[in-house]
């Protein structure tokens, strides 16, 4: 498995990577590809590019693996593999727990995708799979929504992996926090329509 790290734009995500998500990926002894672009598509498919492993973990400058995550990650059947999130805002630290599509009150599952997202950026994923549905596409939102969905009407088989915790730190503003409902609603229905029809 290779751990990839795509950032962009101001140099501060770089140091934020090599200070942050870097060092958390390293801990675990496997292959870890960093790099740095115009643009966040861009820069997640140049990592891809250099990714040789059948598996291909993507993490975000910001967060980090917990211990343990790869080991949950293998033990999995599944072409995706999605993580627990644990959430971290500022120093408030929250408990683990699975992602659900916005309004679901069930624990998601694969056929939930085309309603939304419940699968983080650091989903594991094999990489042939990755490369077959045309990568990461320049989405002005939900970038990794539209892989996952992508890869899911390419027939992937989709499972929760509640002992690989993702920890996701939360940022005010960021490029998926601060757009309007109006906008999220738009590049939602953009995607569905472009990946499904």
């Amino acid at each position: 498995m290779t751990i990839a790290v795509g950032t962009y734009g101001n140099e501060s995500w770089r140091q934020l990577a090599e200070t942050r998500a870097i060092p958390s990926a390293q801990a675990f002894g496997v292959p870890v590809v960093h790099v740095h672009a115009d643009s966040l598509h861009s820069a997640r498919n140049g990592a891809l590019a250099q990714v040789a492993t059948e598996w291909v973990v993507h993490l975000d400058a910001d967060d980090e693996l917990e211990p343990g995550y790869l080991d949950a990650m293998a033990a999995g059947t599944a072409d995706l593999r999605a993580p627990a999130v644990r959430y971290v805002h500022g120093r408030r630290v929250g408990a683990p727990g699975l992602p659900r599509v916005a309004g679901h009150l069930h624990i998601c599952h694969a056929g939930c995708l085309p309603h939304g997202n419940w699968l983080v950026v650091g989903t594991a994923v094999r990489t042939g799979l990755v490369r077959a549905v045309g990568g990461w596409w320049d989405e002005p939102l939900y970038e990794d929504w539209s892989l996952w969905l992508r890869c899911w009407a390419a027939g992937a088989t989709v499972e929760a992996i509640p002992r690989a915790v993702y920890r996701a730190h939360v940022r005010r503003g960021s490029r998926n926090r601060a757009p309007s409902m109006v906008e999220k609603n738009r590049v939602h229905h953009q995607i569905v329509k472009a990946v499904l029809g």
